[in-house]
C-alpha cells in the first residue's frame, strides 16, 4: 500500500502495488463496523460476486474480495486519473469533454442493470476520468441486485424520489 485516495461511507480505498502481476490496484478496505453485521457480510460477499462477473471498459474491474480476519477488502482496478467531482471543482472540463462521457456511462450502466446490478449512486465522485479521457463508474459499494428488497440508500442529493422511498430499478 502506497498511499490513501480517498475515504468515504463504506471505507476507505488505497493505491497498493500488485507485486505478483506487477500492476497497480485499488484496494478498498470496508469499514470495521460492518463486520457485526450478519446481513452486511452476505451481501458484501453476493455483491462482490456479482460485481466480479462484469466486464465492461467504462466500469471499475473487481479482482478480488476477501476477509482477513475481521477486515473485508476489495481488490480493484487502479484509474489513473481524477474523479469528475475533482475535476469540475478545478474548472477544467469543456463541454465537448461533459458531453463525451454521457454516452459510455449510459452505456455501462445499461450493461450493469443487464446483469441485474442497479449502481443506486451515480454522483461526481463515482465517475473516475483516466489520463486518456476515459470515464470509468467505480463505487458499487451500495450496488443492488434487481428485484431485491434494499433498503433507502444513497447521496440525497442525487437520488432519485423512488431511491429515497426504498424502491430502485434500472430507471432510478
Amino acid at each position: 500500500i502506497v498511499e490513501c485516495l480517498g475515504r468515504g461511507g463504506m471505507g476507505v480505498v488505497y493505491k497498493a502495488r500488485q507485486k505478483s502481476l506487477e500492476r497497480w490496484v485499488a484496494i478498498k478496505i470496508l469499514a470495521p463496523e460492518r463486520v457485526l453485521d450478519e446481513k452486511f457480510t452476505e451481501h458484501f460477499e453476493r455483491e462482490a460476486k456479482t460485481l466480479a462477473r462484469m466486464s465492461h471498459p467504462n466500469i471499475v474491474t473487481v479482482y478480488d474480495h476477501g476477509r482477513a480476519d475481521d477486515i473485508f477488502f476489495i481488490v480493484m482496478e487502479y484509474v489513473d486519473g481524477v474523479n469528475l467531482r475533482d475535476l469540475l471543482r478545478d474548472g477544467k472540463m469543456e463541454a465537448d469533454q461533459a458531453l463525451a462521457i454521457i454516452p459510455p456511462i449510459c452505456e455501462a450502466l445499461e450493461y450493469a442493470h443487464g446483469k441485474g446490478v442497479v449502481h443506486r449512486d451515480i454522483k461526481p465522485e463515482n465517475l473516475l476520468l483516466d489520463r486518456d479521457g476515459r470515464v470509468k463508474i467505480a463505487d458499487f459499494g451500495i450496488a443492488s441486485l434487481i428485484g431485491a428488497n434494499v433498503e433507502k440508500s444513497g447521496t440525497p442529493p442525487y437520488m432519485a424520489p423512488e431511491q429515497d422511498r426504498g424502491r430502485s430499478d434500472r430507471r432510478a
